[in-house]
């Protein structure tokens, strides 16, 4: 367990990065320039974290698994799961799109689709039974990827539609497959 300073500093340094972020691209942020904005000194960020792409891990994690803690209690209670998700992603989406900036795509979306109860809503799109085993593994990469593209496009959009709108075109998607 984490004493308070800890997770002050920690929290200070995710704050500074995810604002230097905004601004411009990871590779760009020096650790002088992270600690300068979040007022903590570098030997202290060196404490906690080894590089500006630790500490992103650090706040992809974070982020992930607030993700997966909020929707284990609203799905179980709700039967219209894939809407709870896409609201909850559109409630976090500058986050969620500094996250898709800032860290390798196929990494991050791996990572999001690896969460149990996105995973499991995701997965159930597609009806196995009709494909073999590599046809079903291949179709899912196609699914996910797509998914992932689709919400990263709305999620990004200066004006995202409405979250059914989304839930609808995903709908879609899983009548055609």
């Amino acid at each position: 367990m984490e004493n308070q300073r800890v997770r002050i500093s920690k929290a200070m340094l995710k704050t500074g990065l995810l604002k230097l972020l905004r601004e411009k691209p990871l590779n760009q942020i020096t650790v002088y320039e992270l600690c300068k904005v979040s007022e903590i000194n570098r030997t202290t960020f060196y404490k906690y974290y080894g590089s500006q792409e630790e500490l992103l891990c650090e706040i992809e994690a974070d982020f992930l698994r607030q993700l997966d803690d909020d929707l284990k209690q609203v799905i179980t209670q709700n039967s219209n799961a894939l809407l709870l998700i896409l609201q909850h992603l559109y409630d976090q989406r500058e986050l969620f799109c500094l996250l898709v900036r800032s860290a390798p795509t196929q990494e991050f979306a791996a990572h999001l689709f690896a969460i149990p109860s996105i995973g499991v809503i995701f997965q159930n799109m597609i009806d196995e039974s009709s494909y073999s085993e590599t046809e079903a593994k291949y179709i899912r990469q196609f699914v996910f990827q797509g998914a992932f593209s689709v919400l990263y496009d709305w999620l990004n959009s200066e004006n995202p539609e409405p979250v059914e709108i989304i839930v609808d075109v995903l709908g879609l998607l899983k009548s055609k497959l």
